[in-house]
């Protein structure tokens, strides 16, 4: 959870929800993860297949659009692009509220759109990409966006879905192929946003950031315009510049004040330069209206960084209680959960829970958790080779270097340990505020170089 990787995973297969939703009149969604919702460019094609104006007046909110899209379904419960977008807005209410139990909502109504329209029903395997990634399904989601492709492969929002589940799946050089394809068919927020991401990945922080730039230059929403300001933000505060990442979450709020992803890097902005107080008043905030893991968590390590331990395991008791949650409602753990496990002294659950993961989830970040969980478990060596998975792309991420660092020094490789340590603190020296003083400290250990 501490270590939020920036995620697109599920974000803009989204945008098919308020396809069918244009023709309903929703212009703005509230919305609050770090992904984003965005209007696609093939609306023309679906909107007509629903019926203008049959579900009342334009929904403001997700919420809204789910009690509109439920009156609809009971009228025509013909209406197969209905079922279809309620599904997918049940997978994105289900991110809203960190509530993993409208999950089954979602496959049901999925489920009826294709039993409506088993044929001539790209719009379904939209829906069940979203939902099979939202349950940390990689391997189902791909196959949802292949046969949606099967049906339709000029669907931009397709090729973004495809590409997510690839890239979570570790195939960078087909995830890479797909977003190419996704930007031939609609060089747009979400396409752009794709891209970006794997230029991240592949440690080109300033191409990321200029396609990051084109998709808030495409931005055509409230929401897309403060999902594209907080990614920018992200990069920012990823390369040590916190005061520069608080202005842009500053502006990703003003575009959209519900935005919990913005409020969550503004947070986190604001504990890096020193105003922890004001920090702290936006993660209970933040924890209030969206309990999402990561973000207890962060509001925990603050706490306990500044010594208010107590109110720090009160978050972490919330974590493992919505952790249940996840699992009972058929959710795969991640990296995520396998970190926190690790640093809390579970490194025993931590590793059967890496183990299990990465067997499905090839991608850098599991790779990560799954060497920092073999380090908390004492297998060095292993959690080594791990690391270099994590590593293997360049992507700049400074706690994968603080973990290579710590491994490197548990097996007596001083000098590679003061290597990776130099290098996390290099690229955010505020990377994390309970491992930046363990990464300080270590190296005020290991002393220069000689």
């Amino acid at each position: 959870m501490k270590r939020r990787t920036r995620m697109i995973v599920t974000a803009s297969v989204l945008a098919v929800a308020l396809i069918a939703a244009g023709a309903f009149g929703v212009s703005q969604f509230s919305e609050s993860d770090s992904d984003e919702i965005e209007t696609a460019a093939d609306a023309e094609v679906i909107a007509p297949q629903v019926v203008a104006g049959a579900a009342g007046p334009p929904a403001a909110t997700l919420d809204g659009l789910v009690e509109q899209l439920l009156v609809r379904v009971e009228a025509v419960p013909g209406d197969h692009v209905a079922w279809a977008t309620l599904g997918i807005a049940y997978v994105q209410q289900a991110r809203v509220v960190a509530d993993p139990s409208l999950f089954p909502r979602a496959q049901a109504a999925l489920e009826e759109s294709l039993a409506v329209e088993p044929d001539d029903n790209f719009l379904a395997y939209a829906g069940r990409s979203v939902l099979a990634a939202g349950r940390h399904r990689f391997a189902d989601a791909k196959t949802e966006a292949e046969r949606g492709l099967e049906i339709n492969s000029f669907n931009p929002i397709l090729w973004g879905a495809l590409s997510d589940a690839q890239l979570q799946l570790g195939e960078y050089d087909e995830a890479a192929a797909s977003v190419d394809r996704m930007i031939e068919l609609s060089p747009d927020t979400s396409s752009f946003s794709r891209a970006s991401y794997i230029a991240e990945l592949n440690g080109d922080v300033n191409e990321a950031t200029t396609l990051m730039q084109q998709a808030l230059d495409d931005a055509g929403s409230p929401t897309d315009r403060a999902f594209a300001l907080t990614i920018l933000g992200d990069l920012k505060f990823n390369a040590g510049e916190p005061g520069e990442a608080l202005t842009l979450y500053n502006q990703a709020r003003d575009a959209a004040p519900d935005d919990a992803a913005a409020l969550y890097g503004k947070a986190r902005a604001e504990a890096a330069l020193g105003q922890n107080e004001t920090a702290l008043d936006h993660y209970a905030e933040l924890v209030e209206a969206s309990p999402e893991p990561s973000y207890l968590v962060a509001y925990g390590e603050l706490l306990e960084s500044l010594g208010r331990t107590e109110e720090a395991e009160q978050q972490y008791a919330v974590v493992d209680a919505v952790l249940a949650l996840f699992e009972e409602n058929g959710v795969e753990n991640d990296a995520a959960p396998v970190l926190f496990l690790a640093d809390h002294d579970e490194p025993e659950r931590a590793l059967r829970e890496a183990e299990r993961a990465i067997a499905v989830r090839p991608f850098i970040a599991m790779h990560d958790a799954h060497a920092w969980a073999l380090y908390a478990s004492g297998r060095y060596d292993d959690a080594l080779e791990a690391s270099e998975q994590a590593l293997r792309l360049g992507t700049p991420n400074a706690q994968f270097h603080f973990h290579a660092g710590m491994i490197k020094l548990a097996l007596g490789n001083e000098d590679g340990a003061r290597v990776d340590l130099e290098r996390a603190l290099e690229i955010n020296p505020f990377f994390d505020p309970l491992d930046v003083p363990i990464a300080q400290s270590a190296l005020a250990e290991l002393g220069p170089a000689t």
